[in-house]
């Protein structure tokens, strides 16, 4: 279970890569599970279960994270093929080499579902060792048996992860269809987030929201082929922007959830999105130089499902813009959502959405109903990669209480399908999650 890393070394567990489309990561420790055999998804939970109970010793409040010493930071070396890709926080780890430790304290729940989405989608679930790359393609991802009798394509990382893990709209990288690159960061883009702190006490989770908001209306005026799924949109998407309020926050007593960005905050920020000030005093992107802030503490416990869909209802109700699945047709401003009651069997509509975990739960049901339709076109031989997602839903979608939904299906056709048919981004990209 490792990933390419700084200096070429494997060390990563898929648990720890949870930090998906501008996602930050559960940075565990989670070496021991790099065996020779491949653990099961019962046992990576299992292992993540424990980490979390040892995790209850430390206190983040008054710890702060070690960036000195063995976790001093040290740029990448891309020459010598060192990955970096489109989120922050995973960036950071490497440089630190602390990426198998214990840093941003994301849920196991919400830790293990991202990680095993970025196996699955964009990785080598079928290796000894699966996991994938942080960046794009590289050579030290291998898959079983040297992808013997080809079942599977060369593992593309989190740089072919369109639609599946990575989405339009993002806080500051550009949509991949508008520009080719949704990996750099887009400094405009940046300046924007750090433009928006200036005046205010703090910025908000609800301050967040709004610029979710208003990054989605943007690509919709901008990007004709935006996809808005509901897995890669509604959740992993928002997530991203979650995550930088939640997890990203320098923590305090008074605010030890996070969500509370002051003016301090800036140099957070910038040390994150590796943003450096120049001696004439203007702020630079050096692409890939993401680092830990000094004296930064993490969140108090851990930022998981439940957490999640709260922000989520919260952003939801202030903008329901947000919960609207769809894309735009081919143009700009051309943005068509789905019937969430035909979509569901009737179980749930625009009256129920905001109601407990039911937009929530949908998405996590359509990745685990059409998983092996989406699937199809990397593998030839699915087993593998379906336990894995299966296995990784399973605890998620009891634990939420999820209705039951009937056959999601329109007119005989899978529901992905249809989506597939109607949206062109999502056509182009070959997901619709």
């Amino acid at each position: 279970m490792k990933v390419l890393l700084a200096g070429g070394r494997l060390a990563l567990g898929v648990a720890s890569l949870a930090g998906l489309a501008q996602a930050f990561p559960t940075a565990d420790n989670l070496a021991k599970l790099a065996r020779g055999d491949t653990p099961t998804p019962a046992q990576l939970h299992e292992t993540l279960l424990d980490i979390k109970e040892k995790r209850l010793l430390f206190d983040p409040l008054t710890d702060p994270i070690q960036v000195d010493g063995e976790h001093e930071f040290q740029p990448p070396d891309f020459e010598r093929g060192h990955q970096r890709g489109p989120c922050p926080g995973l960036n950071a780890l490497a440089n630190h080499g602390y990426i198998n430790r214990n840093v941003f304290g994301m849920g196991v729940d919400l830790a293990t579902i991202l990680a095993i989405m970025g196996t699955v989608g964009v990785g080598n679930p079928l290796s000894l060792k699966p996991g994938f790359s942080i960046g794009g393609e590289t050579s030290k991802s291998s898959n079983i048996l040297g992808n013997l009798l080809g079942l599977l394509g060369r593992p593309r990382g989190l740089d072919g992860a369109h639609n599946w893990i990575e989405s339009d709209s993002s806080n500051t990288r550009d949509d991949l269809y508008v520009t080719g690159d949704a990996s750099t960061m887009n400094m405009t883009l940046f300046m924007e987030v750090l433009d928006a702190m200036e005046g205010k006490e703090a910025l908000t989770m609800e301050d967040i929201g709004d610029r979710a908001a208003q990054r989605l209306e943007a690509s919709i005026a901008t990007n004709p082929l935006l996809y808005y799924g509901p897995y890669t949109g509604f959740v992993a998407r928002n997530a991203g922007f979650a995550f930088a309020g939640r997890l990203l926050s320098n923590h305090s007593a008074e605010h030890p959830r996070g969500g509370h960005l002051t003016h301090v905050a800036k140099e957070v920020l910038q040390s994150f999105w590796a943003v450096y000030e120049d001696s004439q005093g203007n702020l630079e992107y050096k692409r890939g130089w993401e680092r830990i802030p000094d004296n930064w503490y993490r969140i108090a416990g851990d930022y998981g499902l439940v957490a999640l869909n709260l922000d989520l209802l919260a952003w939801v109700a202030r903008h329901p813009q947000l919960a609207s699945i769809g894309g735009n047709l081919g143009e700009v401003d051309s943005f068509a959502g789905v019937d969430l009651s035909d979509l569901t069997g009737g179980v749930l509509n625009a009256g129920a959405l905001l109601e407990g975990n039911n937009l929530l739960c949908f998405a996590l049901e359509v990745v685990k109903t059409f998983a092996p339709n989406s699937l199809s076109s990397l593998f030839k031989t699915l087993e593998a990669p379906l336990q894995l997602v299966n296995d990784a839903l399973l605890d998620p979608l009891l634990d939420l209480d999820c209705p039951a939904y009937k056959e999601l299906s329109e007119g005989g056709r899978d529901v992905v399908g249809e989506l597939l048919d109607k949206f062109p981004g999502a056509k182009k990209s070959g997901f619709a999650l």
